[in-house]
């Protein structure tokens, strides 16, 4: 990943110094009790992309003795291992998530299959990743996840939040912070739950991670004002050892 792209590297970690105490304040407080429901203590928690874990409760590693951390990018782990502080976390740089799944190549379903047990969080990864690719390798990639990555997580806790939509400009301030549904919404019910019926259209980047997951399984969405110009809606799916 470039050091200067918004999604990581330096700027998002400037962004982080600046706002995540402030304007991130509701998104991470809204994350933080989604995840403490969805994840139990365990043994073993693999996070898959946490970058430096700027939106990440660090406080809900505690509930886990041993911690994996699959991260690519050096900055971001240096920055993550400095905030942790912890001995028992063990640090994965290679790509096992996007690279192994276009190339059909050995990833994250062969450490799932090495830890049957661990719990999983895939950390605001999902929806990035795919702005990357070109829509035939974003294809490649959904099949290739629901075919070797879903089949492993049955039977274990995990989740993933990840973003759905991401906004520029002025669009107002969705309410409530979070939502539930039951199943995946439409872009007109989710539209109309974050932003009312009224008022102008409004434009989004859609990052395509809801095709990673059924459509009849839970959902949640925060709001995430990323900087006081960009909105993001994150979706949240989890699935509690079923």
């Amino acid at each position: 990943m470039s050091l200067f792209t918004p999604s990581g590297g330096l700027v998002y970690h400037a962004r982080a110094l600046r706002y995540r105490e402030g304007l991130w304040g509701p998104f991470r407080t809204e994350l933080q009790h989604w995840l403490e429901r969805c994840l139990p203590p365990a043994s073993e928690l693999i996070l898959v992309g946490p970058s430096a874990g700027h939106c990440l409760p660090t406080q809900l590693l505690s509930r886990f003795e041993r911690v994996f951390i699959l991260e690519p990018d050096l900055l971001a782990r240096r920055i993550l291992r400095s905030r942790l502080a912890r001995a028992r976390l063990v640090f994965e740089a290679r790509d096992l998530l996007v690279a192994p799944m276009l190339a059909g190549g050995p990833g994250l379903d062969a450490l799932l299959e090495r830890r049957p047990a661990a719990s999983v969080l895939f950390c605001n990864l999902l929806g990035q990743v795919q702005l990357d690719l070109s829509e035939e390798q974003q294809l490649r990639f959904q099949a290739a996840f629901k075919r070797r990555v879903l089949p492993l997580l049955v039977g274990r806790c995990w989740a993933s939040f990840h973003d759905r939509w991401s906004l520029a400009g002025d669009v107002g301030e969705p309410s409530p912070p979070s939502l539930s549904f039951e199943r995946l919404p439409s872009d007109p019910e989710l539209a109309a739950a974050c932003f009312g019926t009224s008022g102008a259209p409004i434009t989004v980047v859609d990052h395509g991670a809801s095709a990673l997951f059924p459509e009849a399984w839970p959902r949640r969405y925060f709001s995430w004002q990323l900087t006081p110009q960009a909105l993001h809606i994150v979706e949240g799916v989890a699935r509690t050892g079923v």
